[in-house]
């Protein structure tokens, strides 16, 4: 294309001027048809409607020519050698240019395609993570009315409401009632999970007592580490702490899970609860003797549906939701949530911190 432009400058314009005869005007239409075929073929395949393209190729003919002038009207060999030589960088460079921005406008192009996909794709995605989060709210709610009808009666069969058991029955009651409570923990933080990520949870904020919130946790769980022969204590501060603004039931959920998770992977010892004030922030540690963690575990303890593998091995119970839900809850406070251990068998300590405002 730039070398029919410049025989068309040539015969147009140079050879005229030079030899002051027009008769090499009317070649010049010899070489409009490649020109125009060139051009067509460039427009359509690299796509030189781009106005950058368009000036660069434009700059780059207009030296080409200017270049090429100046080899045609040069008189001493040296100097022709010369300009021609200038006059064959330009084209060249001129070339590459074109070339590499061309390319820049390829992978732009695919880039912008790209991007639409993914657009498309996150659209998907977010499509089906509602319709997963309301298919399980539905189903949820659908379990649980029948569950708690189940507790209700297998509580009054326990009790005698419907007359005596025999004593080899009562055992197998017994654990279909665990069971059934399992499921209906299972259902409940289901719901949870589902209320939160389509954005329905809410707190209630009001003045609490971090301190009652801790010993009602201890009074909750006090039994199950008390059958594991474990001791959980509340290693009060020397001053009470001040009351702090938090929705008190989902605190208390959260210190029930941290809690209770800590006992379930503690064979001997005990878990430890302590609060602080650190600045402006509550700082609640729950230490455990447990089985400890490694760092892979550390990054991954609180997302859904993740269990460490000391779980998944000596712990079939539970599925994973019980951290994710604490973790999610105490984001909702503006605080944080996370855990410490030295390893395998060292123990692991839990860390909630809560802005005192």
């Amino acid at each position: 294309m730039f070398i029919t432009l410049a025989l068309i400058a040539v015969f147009n314009f140079i050879l005229p001027a030079f030899f002051d005869n027009p008769r090499f005007i009317p070649l010049s239409a010899l070489f409009i048809f490649p020109f125009v075929a060139f051009t067509s073929y460039a427009i359509l395949r690299y796509k030189l409607f781009n106005i950058r393209v368009v000036g660069t190729a434009v700059l780059i003919f207009l030296l080409s020519v200017v270049t090429f002038s100046e080899v045609i009207f040069a008189n001493d060999f040296a100097l022709i050698v010369y300009r021609s030589a200038v006059f064959l960088l330009v084209l060249v460079f001129g070339i590459l240019l074109i070339r590499d921005m061309l390319r820049e406008v390829e992978q732009r192009e695919k880039l912008t395609t790209l991007n639409e996909k993914l657009q498309v794709a996150y659209k998907e995605v977010e499509r089906l993570s509602k319709a997963k989060s309301e298919f399980i709210s539905i189903a949820s709610h659908q379990l649980r009315t029948p569950l708690t009808a189940i507790k209700g009666y297998i509580s009054m069969i326990l009790e005698g409401s419907y007359g005596k058991i025999v004593d080899r029955a009562k055992i197998p009651i017994e654990n279909v009632y665990k069971s059934n409570q399992r499921l209906i923990n299972l259902v409940n933080d289901l719901l949870s999970i589902s209320r939160i990520e389509s954005g329905k949870m809410g707190l209630e904020p009001e003045e609490s007592s971090i301190e009652e919130i801790i010993m009602g946790a201890i009074d909750d769980l006090k039994i199950t580490a008390e059958k594991k022969k474990l001791y959980l204590k509340f290693e009060k501060p020397t001053e009470s702490l001040p009351k702090i603004m938090l929705d008190k039931d989902k605190m208390r959920q959260v210190i029930l899970n941290l809690v209770d998770n800590a006992i379930k992977y503690t064979p001997k010892g005990g878990v430890a609860i302590e609060a602080q004030i650190l600045d402006s922030r509550c700082r609640i540690l729950i230490r455990d003797t447990g089985e400890g963690m490694n760092e892979e575990e550390l990054t991954k303890i609180f997302e859904s549906f993740s269990r460490g593998t000391v779980g998944t091995k000596a712990y079939t119970e539970g599925v994973g939701l019980g951290l994710y839900i604490a973790r999610r809850f105490v984001e909702m406070h503006r605080g944080r949530v996370w855990a410490e251990s030295e390893g395998k068998d060292k123990g692991s300590t839990f860390y909630i911190e809560l802005p005192m405002m």
